[in-house]
């Protein structure tokens, strides 16, 4: 098995490590156990990360940092651009979001079940469903092998259309 990096985590966590099945909604974390992890971390607790926790928490689909600027503008006009996105790179990479690719190629972020994971993301609405099934665990074991690269991660997002998006479908009800 391939490991990610030293954390001695395995690229791709197998199946029966999660109680939900492979294609689940994201188990989003409360605004005070992130801070709590954040604190756990060596981050101090400050009321600007503060909101910019609960508003990345708010969002079910996946966001750009400037979404979060500008949501924030209006609430809290005195938390700088600086400051979110420090605090979207900082819950990163304490794995309370995971950095995407929408189907046009910009980078957003999504909220999230910490954990190896990977996205299905709408092309027209951005709904975005995890899930934690790799397929891709053989590939990078032999492009490991015949390249000798020391794979360190990789990233899946599939684009398609939603349910709500298709056309010809009718919506629930």
């Amino acid at each position: 098995m391939l490991y990610c990096g030293n954390s001695g985590k395995p690229l791709c966590y197998p199946l029966d490590m999660f109680d939900s099945s492979a294609l689940a909604a994201p188990v989003i974390p409360s605004p005070e156990s992130v801070t709590e992890l954040l604190v756990r971390h060596g981050y101090r607790s400050t009321a600007p990360r503060r909101a910019v926790v609960a508003d990345v928490l708010a969002r079910s689909r996946p966001f750009t940092a400037e979404e979060v600027v500008v949501s924030l503008r209006t609430r809290a006009p005195e938390i700088g651009r600086a400051t979110v996105y420090r605090t979207l790179e900082l819950l990163a990479s304490v794995d309370v979001l995971s950095r995407v690719l929408r189907s046009d190629g910009h980078p957003a972020y999504i909220a999230g079940t910490p954990g190896h994971r990977h996205h299905l993301v709408c092309s027209d609405c951005g709904e975005a469903v995890t899930f934690s099934a790799c397929p891709v665990d053989d590939l990078i074991r032999d492009l490991s092998r015949d390249t000798q690269f020391r794979i360190q991660g990789h990233m899946l997002e599939v684009f398609g259309l939603c349910p709500a998006c298709q056309p010809g479908v009718p919506s629930g009800g």
